[in-house]
């Protein structure tokens, strides 16, 4: 490959196309006209000797070679603009724009809801949109740019997005008001035998860590 023939637009033209898998999508991410990004299209396939992006049903599907540029692309450009924006000041005081944060409910009350009176008080021109947690889409939404920070469990978090340790949690155990098995010196078999109330955000979802938890144990989940 000659590599003089490569410059950085084509490789964030590339990106788009591999995200949006369609090129009007990808030209209207990238603020340029449908053929300008068809064009970029024909060099990139010419580079890399490859088809890339093959015309399907509906859009584009990617070919292997693709598929395999996809990740090291995104930390190389990811890179790049990481560079670029560390050295820009920020003044939040005077900062104008919205950031979309994804969470579940319990997370708004518990963190979001500090944040947003914070922010208030920082940053008033400072918009936070809410979204829903929705992890099986989150990687996509954030290459997206549908989304821009999500507060998740570190181990359900994709593999492929940067995170942050924010802060630790403990379980606590409620219940009924009065209810007879509920004492201080419940046992792991005690508990695992009550009825538990689960609360599963996309429906159906009746197991969880707690569950993992006490079939390690060898208690009854």
């Amino acid at each position: 490959m000659d590599t003089r023939r490569l410059d950085l637009n084509l490789l964030v033209t590339l990106e788009a196309l591999l995200i949006e898998q369609n090129v009007t999508r990808a030209a209207a991410r990238l603020h340029l006209s449908q053929p300008a990004v068809s064009a970029q299209l024909g060099r990139l396939r010419d580079i890399f000797d490859d088809p890339l992006l093959i015309p399907a049903h509906r859009g584009m599907t990617p070919t292997v070679k693709a598929l395999e540029l996809l990740v090291p692309l995104r930390q190389a450009l990811d890179q790049v603009r990481a560079t670029v924006t560390t050295h820009l000041n920020f003044e939040p005081a005077t900062a104008s724009l919205t950031v979309s944060i994804a969470c579940t409910d319990y997370v708004q009350a518990a963190l979001i809801k500090h944040l947003v009176v914070a922010m208030r008080r920082e940053a008033p021109g400072v918009r936070i949109a809410l979204r829903l947690l929705d992890v099986p889409q989150l990687e996509l939404q954030m290459t997206r740019g549908e989304v821009d920070l999500a507060v998740i469990n570190m181990t359900g978090a994709p593999p492929a997005l940067h995170a942050q340790h924010l802060y630790d949690e403990s379980y606590v155990l409620i219940g009924r008001h009065g209810h007879p098995s509920l004492r201080a010196d419940l046992t792991v078999d005690e508990f695992a035998q009550l009825d538990h109330v689960v609360v599963s955000p996309r429906g159906g979802g009746f197991s969880t860590s707690v569950d993992n938890a006490l079939v390690a144990r060898g208690a009854a989940a």
